[in-house]
């Protein structure tokens, strides 16, 4: 029992010691490519959108032009 014991303490030192000392090759990130977007153009995006939802058009919507000709 007693080696049985030692040996498991020895093995998982080794372990240990082994995952400390060799270190698997770290991944790096590839480069963003074409169409990539940043930060910032995303944001212009979303609140283009936003504009876009804010205005009014539809079957019933009436220009600038339209209510002042009706305001006569």
């Amino acid at each position: 029992m007693f080696w049985l014991q030692v040996s498991t303490l020895v093995l998982v030192n080794v372990l240990i010691a082994s995952m400390l000392l060799v270190r698997a090759p770290r991944a790096q990130h590839a480069g963003a490519g074409d169409g990539a977007l940043n930060v910032w153009q995303l944001i212009e995006e979303v609140e283009a959108e936003r504009q876009r939802e804010a205005e009014s058009t539809g079957r019933h919507f009436l220009d600038a032009e339209t209510l002042a000709r009706l305001r006569i």
